[in-house]
């Protein structure tokens, strides 16, 4: 149950390796082969279905991946436009402490410091409090570029992490939706087994000849490669 993607399409291409070559036998009769073909174009559904799932799931990992380092280099940004923030207050109205009752109301949830210390999820509101609490600080030099440069990396910053919620909710999805694909292909070669028992009654070597197992002896025979008069 727990198995890759990897794992099952390995078990289908068998399967479909070894229905192309007993649709070929000459020893099978026209119902048998229709049997396999039949067996064969339900496996082929399933096993389509987990490619196509395999690629979506695949794209929208590497998709959230990408935004993830984005993300991460608009915080390393962000926290240098909240240092910059505090080098302005430290170097006019707040005179070099940040103990002065300006700097801390700016700054009520902690230093820039310990700002920038924060989640990287969490820092951008953050960053948002300090920006709307800097605009009411009567204007000194250096306020207008702080808060013009503040301003522009948390409005990145917010478009990449709403990117990235996308992303991310995406990469779930397609990660279910491959869950599904999988437990698809058990149904289909379950099915698969049921036609092919049907259609060879007691020839149990010729219908596990389709089913890959883990460990099969190196003797002939012990492939499951019988013939179809191959009795189990």
């Amino acid at each position: 149950m727990n198995a890759s993607s990897e794992v099952y399409e390995k078990h289908t291409d068998h399967f479909r390796g070894a229905a192309e070559a007993w649709a070929d036998a000459e020893t099978l009769t026209e119902a048998q082969r229709a049997a396999i073909v039949e067996a064969d174009a339900v496996v082929k559904t399933a096993a389509d279905g987990l490619a196509s799932a395999v690629v979506v799931e695949r794209a929208a990992r590497r998709a959230a991946t990408k935004l993830r380092a984005c993300f991460s280099i608009r915080d390393a940004i962000l926290d240098l436009r909240i240092m910059n923030v505090s080098d302005a207050l430290l170097n006019g109205p707040a005179m070099r402490s940040r103990d002065n009752p300006l700097y801390k109301n700016v700054f009520q949830e902690g230093t820039a410091g310990e700002i920038t210390e924060a989640k990287l999820r969490e820092e951008p509101e953050l960053a948002e409090r300090i920006l709307g609490r800097l605009a009411g600080v009567d204007d000194f030099p250096g306020k207008a570029a702080a808060q013009a440069n503040l301003d522009e990396a948390l409005k990145k910053s917010f478009v990449i992490r709403d990117g990235l919620d996308a992303a991310e909710m995406a990469q779930n999805k397609a990660g279910d939706a491959e869950i599904q694909a999988r437990l698809a292909v058990r149904v289909a070669l379950e099915k698969a087994h049921g036609i092919l028992r049907a259609a060879f009654p007691g020839q149990r070597k010729l219908v596990e000849s389709f089913f890959l197992r883990r460990e099969r002896s190196a003797k002939k025979g012990g492939s499951g490669s019988g013939g179809a008069d191959d009795e189990g």
